[in-house]
């Protein structure tokens, strides 16, 4: 089992532990009042295998998932799981907003009913979860049984810790409404497209006739760049961010932006710059605090605390955003109902999540940094855009924009130079990414268009 699903089912999971302890108490209380119970029925057993059949589809997505539970498949997926280790048989789950409250029976002939409530709270990114009542045949669970209980749950959450080590998955919503929960994440196999969505823009462009590809910008200003991921040197360009800070759909390195606007600064300024680049594919605005930025700022704050002025992080460039928003925007749903409900709470999760994030991420590095030390903050292109008028490119175009103001904003915000590659880019996605093959990043024409935003913002 992936840790993404193993992460989603927490709730689910943990709340079946209460409910299964629940049983365990009932049984030990009314263990001469209660008859053994008979075996799940097989429409059960279908019934709870079908919510976890949703489940495995909703996570077969390699970037991101979008998972919707109303209170009729928590119940069964409930009864299914639960009844398999304890004589529950019947059994109702209701959501609300932070609580999952839980009713049912024991047994069968005759049977005990029990109620009880897990009170749920999605904080940072982290699921946590309480009992708050357990109630068998209307006689509450003493305070003590409660403190047996709350260990184990406590025990389940260590999945969170799982989750943060792993970098395989991230929740950047855990929406409790009343019947229903929505769970909204990405995970980290890098910005990708679905095959629906890949396949419909290959198709429109190749309908409306290949065309010559467009040269890209800045081919008399951008050199070739030289150096790989490191490089030796007492003033120093520190690079962060995601898959396009790495350089994925590049031959190499050296094809890649970062490269490319190393070999600039050194050829403009005439002196030897060394290179340090942290970027990680499939990074996100949630989990490049857990390692990559972290690194960075150690590297900044070291240099300046050595005594020796030579030493310094002198240029930082960081790109962020595509993880967080373009896994959900080359979803299915979004291809296929681009208003709907479900691509909806995904741009809204995305978007939201980035919000909050971004700014303590700019603020950070920028009060880390030497006064004079220069920050790039680079924007976010569009990849699928091909110049064709079609709906979605005008849909994405929206949507991408959305994200780029507050890239815009928070820059503005600390004095940081904007790198803004979405106008050269516009209408040529086909020609300068690998959206082709359904990867949305750059080949070598669209590495050096990025190098180009990071020349003009200069």
């Amino acid at each position: 089992m992936s840790v993404a699903k193993i992460v989603i089912l927490t709730v689910i999971g943990v709340t079946v532990l209460a409910v299964a302890l629940v049983a365990v108490v009932a049984f030990s209380v009314f263990s001469g009042v209660s008859g053994e119970a008979e075996p799940l029925s097989a429409a059960v057993i279908a019934d709870g295998q079908a919510v976890e059949g949703k489940i495995e589809a909703a996570l077969a997505e390699t970037a991101a998932f979008y998972l919707e539970l109303n209170d009729e498949e928590l119940s069964a997926l409930l009864l299914y799981r639960a009844g398999l280790e304890s004589p529950i048989r019947d059994i109702a789950a209701e959501i609300h907003p932070g609580v999952v409250n839980i009713s049912g029976s024991l047994g069968n002939a005759p049977s005990v009913p029990f109620t009880g409530a897990v009170a749920v709270e999605f904080v940072n990114g982290r699921i946590n979860m309480e009992v708050q009542d357990i109630s068998i045949s209307f006689l509450p669970v003493p305070e003590v049984v409660k403190a047996e209980i709350q260990p184990l749950i406590d025990q389940g959450l260590d999945l969170n810790d799982a989750l943060s080590q792993s970098g395989a998955a991230q929740i950047q919503t855990f929406d409790m409404q009343a019947g229903r929960v929505i769970i909204v994440g990405v995970q980290r196999n890098g910005a990708s497209v679905s095959s629906l969505t890949a396949r419909n823009l290959s198709d429109a462009m190749l309908a409306a006739g290949l065309r010559n590809p467009p040269v890209p910008p800045g081919a008399d200003s951008v050199p070739p760049g030289s150096a790989g991921v490191r490089e030796d040197g007492d003033d120093l360009y520190l690079a962060l961010g995601d898959s396009l800070a790495a350089s994925v759909g590049a031959a190499s390195p050296q094809a890649g932006y970062v490269s490319r606007f190393h070999a600039y600064l050194e050829r403009e300024t005439g002196r030897d710059l060394g290179l340090m680049n942290l970027g990680i594919s499939g990074e996100s605005s949630i989990s490049i605090m857990q390692g990559q930025f972290q690194q960075g700022l150690a590297e900044i704050r070291k240099r300046k605390a050595d005594g020796d002025p030579s030493t310094r992080v002198s240029v930082v460039t960081l790109d962020l955003g595509a993880n967080d928003l373009l896994t959900h925007l080359g979803s299915s749903q979004c291809q296929l109902e681009p208003r709907g409900d479900a691509c909806q709470a995904r741009i809204n999760a995305g978007l939201d999540g980035f919000a909050q994030a971004f700014p303590g991420i700019v603020q950070a590095l920028r009060g880390e940094m030497e006064d004079d030390a220069e920050l790039y903050i680079m924007t976010m292109y569009n990849p699928f855009d091909f110049g064709l008028g079609i709906p979605f490119e005008s849909f994405s175009n929206e949507i991408i924009g959305r994200l780029n103001v507050i890239i815009t904003e928070n820059a503005a915000k600390v004095g940081a130079k904007l790198a803004d590659p979405f106008d050269d880019m516009a209408g040529n996605a086909f020609a300068w990414t690998n959206m082709a093959q359904g990867d949305i990043h750059p080949n070598a024409d669209g590495y050096q268009t990025l190098a180009y935003s990071l020349v003009e913002a200069r």
